[in-house]
């Protein structure tokens, strides 16, 4: 009896702690989310055609992001103009084409440290015509996988400044790394890729923070 009362009380404590740690982190987010609308406001931004108020679309983004954060890559565009919908669509094509332009430069970058020894023995030339049509590739299969959470403008000269913020499937990223490396290896008319560059595109892209 007194063994069992131990471990109803003991489950109870685990629920309360564990209650507890969610509400302080609840809370922290909060906070910090407050902090950053605050910044935002008071360097011009504003959502861009919504309703929602800013602090709910960053809480709504920060909590699906940090809800797998392994997983839901964050992307960020940004394009100046004057006409919202092409302004939107500019930064987001802007953070789309930053993504692959990084996932070239590391995939390149690590091929051409190991050329030396690649059995293969792709030349730098090759390297870079497999590069550029990675690239290319990339770009395009990753334009469709994108989610866009919310877009900030500000005026900036007389025109205005989109601000993208979205995300991407890390998961459903990689397998779009694969097949445009694929395509890019036929266009590139290389042989089998190596196991060493076969991981290298398998790793996911790390964007500049």
């Amino acid at each position: 009896m007194k063994q069992r009362i131990f471990n109803v009380l003991l489950a109870i404590a685990l629920i309360f702690c564990g209650s507890s740690a969610a509400f302080a982190q609840s809370k922290l987010l909060k906070k910090d989310i407050k902090k950053t609308c605050k910044e935002w406001k008071k360097a011009g931004w504003s959502l861009l055609a919504t309703a929602s108020t800013m602090e709910y679309a960053l809480t709504k983004y920060r909590t699906y992001v940090e809800g797998d954060e392994e997983n839901h890559l964050v992307l960020t565009g940004i394009a100046v103009g004057k006409n919202p919908k092409i302004g939107r669509e500019n930064a987001m094509m802007n953070g789309i084409t930053s993504y692959a332009s990084r996932a070239k430069a590391q995939v390149v970058g690590k091929m051409k440290s190991i050329m030396s020894s690649d059995a293969e023995g792709m030349s730098e030339e090759e390297i870079d015509k497999f590069g550029a049509a990675y690239e290319m590739g990339v770009n395009t299969k990753i334009a469709g996988l994108v989610k866009m959470h919310f877009t900030l403008v500000r005026e900036k000269g007389g025109s205005k400044e989109f601000q993208v913020y979205m995300t991407i499937d890390e998961s459903a990223a990689k397998k779009a790394r694969e097949l445009a490396a694929k395509e890019a290896k036929k266009k590139a008319a290389l042989n089998d890729l190596s196991q060493q560059v076969e991981d290298f595109i398998g790793d996911p892209v790390e964007m500049d923070e």
